[in-house]
């Protein structure tokens, strides 16, 4: 049976007998769907976490929505003690006018 890989950068599947494999010289191996992948990654240095068109990218963005939702779920469950209490918006101080500075006289 063919070993099914993944992606190194992306994250998307590789059909057997497609992509390209890259090792580096500490041994560490890569697999890649695209030519696109391998230069984003080997020649452009960049991380695919943080490049939007990748699968890891839109995971990692799931994720910190579930976690916002769930704090969200969290907050509406506990009880508010601030409500009960009349809480006004403190103003921030009103700024004096400049004084005009004297005009020298020569």
């Amino acid at each position: 049976m063919v070993e099914k890989r993944n992606c190194s950068f992306c994250g998307h599947p590789i059909e057997p007998g497609t992509g390209k494999m890259y090792i580096k010289k500490d041994g560490t191996v890569f697999n890649f769907c695209t030519n696109k992948c391998k230069k984003n990654i080997i020649q452009l240095g960049r991380v695919s976490r943080r490049t939007r068109w990748t699968v890891r990218y839109s995971e990692l963005k799931a994720s910190a929505l579930d976690r916002e939702k769930g704090s969200e779920a969290k907050e509406e469950k506990a009880p508010k003690k601030e409500a009960s209490k009349k809480a006004t918006p403190e103003k921030p101080a009103k700024k004096a006018p400049a004084k005009p500075k004297p005009k020298k006289k020569g």
